[in-house]
């Protein structure tokens, strides 16, 4: 459905942007995106590592960070440009995880890999890079996700050591909280993180199937969600956001009855509100070039049924969600589709009065 309709929410497909590219105007394997001034989006591009006989750190290619413009409707995207690549150097990642802009347009990157947050300026140009660990400790680490709270510090998660670290944006370390388990306030691979206009963190317990919420101290709140796949429950989240009204959105690996991949709603108490599974029945404007500038493309698309189209519609393991307040509408990063889906939040939506 690409409206629907859910304890006073109405949720419309806008449009998706993106297609499979090593570079330019398109995506490859895209794990998260943060939102700047003037609408720039920043998108991180996993890349994949396929060059061998090489160094470690020269394997990978179609890691970047692109800049886009998605615009108001279908076509109004823009691609303005990219900076960065694998590697180990500076202004280098090697598996890019997150991405978050400050006030300054200052772009901060993290890198799984390399356990470091790399800055950037807003053209790209590499400003400096601090450890993501409080300490080397001999211990596995791998940094998943990032956020940047209204207090101006910077929090991460890390998936391998089960827990939630604290930063100034300058890389000094304040506090961390968790390790692995159940409980209330432990993990289990943790991965998508986010604040709220409070200044409380959301973190995407994956391998535990819920999301929990804590002071900016690390004070557990409250869980979103159980393990399983029925309303309300979660498989394997790796994405969270929070709207201006407190709602929460979370992506998780939930089958849609095409692929794993579902955006499931909470209202700022848990309660469920409803699951979003990707609604892109129209390709995206640069997926259309491609089709239109190869005649094979066009005439295999045409022999695929309704009942089979219906699979590139629906997500394909998102990774992160975004939620752009000042447009009111949220982005899903669609990994495996290399792309974003984008849905607006309606105010005031009036259900119409009739049958069809």
């Amino acid at each position: 459905m690409l409206t629907q309709v859910a304890a006073g929410r109405a949720y419309d497909f806008s449009h998706s942007v993106g297609r499979g590219a090593q570079s330019g105007m398109g995506f490859n394997q895209p794990v998260a995106c943060a939102l700047g001034k003037d609408d720039m989006v920043y998108v991180i591009n996993r890349g994949s590592e396929s060059i061998s006989n090489v160094s470690w750190n020269r394997t990978g290619i179609g890691a970047r960070v692109s800049k886009v413009t998605i615009g108001l409707e279908p076509g109004d995207e823009e691609f303005i440009g990219e900076f960065s690549k694998y590697g180990s150097g500076d202004g280098e990642f090697i598996w890019g995880s997150g991405v978050v802009i400050d006030d300054e347009e200052r772009v901060y990157v993290s890198d799984e890999w390399l356990n470091q947050i790399t800055v950037f300026d807003q053209d790209g140009k590499f400003l400096r890079k601090w450890s993501a660990l409080e300490k080397e400790d001999g211990q596995a680490h791998g940094v998943a996700s990032i956020a940047l709270g209204p207090d101006g510090n910077i929090y991460l998660t890390d998936g391998h050591s089960h827990e939630v670290r604290k930063f100034s944006r300058d890389g000094n370390f304040l506090a961390s909280w968790g390790q692995q388990g159940s409980a209330n306030g432990k993990f289990n691979g943790p991965w998508g993180i986010a604040t709220d206009q409070s200044g409380n963190v959301y973190v995407a317990d994956h391998l535990n199937h819920r999301v929990q919420k804590f002071t900016a101290d690390g004070e557990w709140l409250a869980q979103f969600g159980s393990p399983g796949t029925g309303r309300g429950q979660m498989h394997l989240p790796t994405g969270v956001t929070i709207d201006p009204e407190g709602d929460v959105y979370v992506c998780d690996w939930s089958h849609n009855g095409q692929h794993p991949g579902r955006v499931h709603v909470f209202d700022a108490e848990g309660n469920f509100i409803i699951s979003l599974i990707g609604d892109a029945e129209e390709l995206s404007k640069w997926a259309q070039m491609t089709v239109d500038a190869n005649a094979d493309y066009i005439k295999r698309r045409r022999e695929v049924s309704p009942s089979n189209a219906e699979s590139e519609w629906r997500f394909a393991v998102p990774t992160s969600v975004m939620f752009d307040s000042s447009k009111d509408r949220l982005l899903v990063v669609d990994n495996q589709r290399s792309r974003l889906q984008i849905y607006n939040k309606l105010k005031n939506y009036m259900v119409p009065q009739m049958n069809l």
